[in-house]
């Protein structure tokens, strides 16, 4: 039966069986929850039944069985047609399911579908991932979470196969304020380390070396101590992201802004010269 925040889920659904969902996906397995899946590509039935979920033939009737649905798609424009385009998520969900936008969204986005889903008394949350690929590959995600507290706890135990971490932040879109601030502060401190150990080897100080200091000193950060772990996934649209939820409440972001092309010139072999 779906759930109602007053009781914790026991059947849940991913659509979008990509990177991350797919990894998301598998821990859930290994952990024992009955998961079904559904992915619009070539070839994702096969993938799914493989990693041993349920194949759906389609996302709304994935919704109808599941008590959470994980929407694990690339952005706005999908997660929108996941939920209210033909054969929706959201005519299909039982009252009480609760839909998890996983997707990096605006905020707006989340809380306009929330307001449409809960006409149907169906509780939409978004819950951000946080840590990328090498996070879900180690099922060790860290998730920001927005939305009814009664909901997110009932989703604790599945969250907790594949994450470490689960923070409510506050009320829908929280999440994705969170992620975004996270991504905001990660790709301006990769680019001042990427300059910062630049200049050290044009000075003949090799970067590994001076590294060592910096990683004790007061400009010390994530991205400069996690160095060779850097994959420079998905910068462009992290940025965008940003830009788009200041925009969309007046506030001005000129780092972000020059920020952007700046990281877009860099390359895996740039970082891995600096190692």
């Amino acid at each position: 039966m779906a759930v109602d925040g007053s009781e914790t889920v026991q059947s849940l659904g991913v659509i979008g069986w990509g990177r991350m969902g797919s990894t998301m996906g598998t821990w859930l397995v290994r952990r024992g929850w009955p998961v079904a899946a559904f992915d619009v590509a070539a070839g994702s039935r096969d993938a799914i039944a493989v990693a041993g979920a349920q194949p759906m033939d389609s996302a709304a009737t994935l919704a109808a069985a599941s008590d959470l649905v994980l929407v694990v798609v690339v952005d706005d424009y999908q997660v929108e047609d996941v939920l209210t385009g033909s054969g929706t998520v959201l005519e299909a969900a039982r009252p009480g399911t609760i839909i998890a936008i996983c997707a990096s969204t605006k905020p707006s986005t989340c809380q306009r579908l929330a307001a449409k889903a809960a006409k149907r008394d169906v509780q939409v949350v978004d819950v951000a991932l946080v840590g990328g690929e090498r996070g879900a590959e180690q099922g060790a995600l860290q998730l920001m979470c927005g939305g009814p507290a009664a909901a997110i706890d009932a989703c604790a135990e599945a969250f907790a196969a594949f994450a470490t971490d689960v923070c409510h932040v506050g009320d829908v879109g929280a999440g994705q304020v969170a992620k975004t601030l996270n991504n905001l502060l990660l790709w301006a401190c990769l680019r001042a380390d990427y300059e910062a150990l630049t200049l050290a080897k044009r000075w003949g100080i090799q970067p590994g070396r001076i590294r060592a200091f910096l990683n004790v000193g007061t400009g010390a950060n994530r991205p400069l101590a996690d160095w060779s772990k850097q994959r420079l996934r998905f910068p462009k649209k992290d940025l965008e992201v940003g830009l788009a939820t200041a925009s969309e409440i007046g506030v001005e972001m000129p780092l972000i802004e020059a920020l952007a092309p700046l990281v877009a010139d860099m390359t895996q072999d740039d970082l891995i010269e600096l190692r």
